[in-house]
């Protein structure tokens, strides 16, 4: 979670740090080294591609059919993309080039808003190019290597596609209860072994954010990815700093954090101003920095 940053867990960024994450998670990841054209494998030169339009005027141009399950919103989705300026074709970002794919949530807004438009319907194994322009990008502002107004094209590469994990909430019914000065409330569900992690050192967890009526609205579990951060230096919420500073590796707890060691009075994203959070975390690793 993101500070509106995918709402904010994180400050920098949570889910990834890929540039087409449009949600609102606005980190970007430094390649491993500079991107050339000739390493993105350009697919097929605009000129050459029957382009198909879809609702509301987006273009796309499908160069190899897959046979595997269409893509809808509410699924995990697993795709390789290179990035191109539409200007003059140069790349700003690559999963191939660092080997990773992106993962993520289709239908949450969690990447910019032509990919989720252009997405549904095709299928794992399709290869396809995609034409967005730049209000449905980065808009006016554009971002970093970006610059204002600029119409993107993106080859993807669909590799997987499920229906997302529903993460199974925490029983609470008789857990031993924290209580701090700050109004934080930690109930210690499953206890770990070993020290309590200290400020700086390199946590590895799972979460699931729940609001007071018990809608989810945001998961780690469900993205299949833990969540890194540092603790103790504002990367996350003030709550989850506090928080887990009194769990050890292996513990499993639920965090209920007040709205001023949440989002506060301006909420974020689908959290309301003023909300009260409840978090059921885990605490994989401890990494000493």
């Amino acid at each position: 979670m993101i500070e509106n940053k995918h709402f904010r867990v994180l400050k920098v960024c949570i889910l990834m740090s890929f540039f087409i994450i449009g949600c609102k998670v606005q980190v970007i990841t430094e390649p491993k080294k500079p991107i050339e054209k000739d390493e993105a494998e350009v697919m097929v030169e605009p000129e050459y591609i029957e382009r198909e339009t879809v609702k509301g005027g987006l273009e796309y141009a499908l160069i190899k059919s897959g046979d595997g399950a269409h893509l809808d919103a509410e699924m995990h989705v697993s795709i390789h993309y290179t990035g191109y300026l539409e200007e003059d074709m140069s790349v700003f970002d690559s999963s191939h080039q660092r080997d990773e794919p992106i993962s993520f949530i289709l239908g949450r807004n969690m990447v910019i808003a032509g990919w989720e438009k252009l997405l549904p319907g095709l299928r794992v194994g399709d290869r396809a190019r995609l034409w967005i322009p730049y209000e449905d990008a980065y808009g006016e502002e554009g971002r970093g290597p970006i610059p204002p107004s600029a119409n993107l094209i993106f080859d993807v590469d669909i590799l997987d596609a499920r229906d997302v994990l529903v993460p199974e909430k925490f029983d609470v019914v008789y857990p031993d209860t924290i209580e701090t000065d700050s109004g934080l409330k930690v109930y210690i569900v499953e206890k770990g072994t070993g020290t309590s992690p200290v400020q700086g050192d390199l946590l590895t967890v799972h979460y699931s954010g729940y609001l007071e009526d018990g809608s989810l609205f945001d998961s780690s579990v469900q993205r299949e990815i833990p969540l890194r951060f540092v603790l103790g230096t504002g990367q996350v919420l003030r709550g989850w700093d506090e928080g887990f500073m009194l769990l050890n590796k292996g513990s499993k707890a639920r965090m209920v954090l007040p709205p001023h060691l949440g989002y506060g009075e301006r909420g974020s994203g689908p959290i309301p101003p003023g909300a009260t959070l409840i978090f059921d975390v885990e605490l994989i690793e401890i990494n000493n920095q």
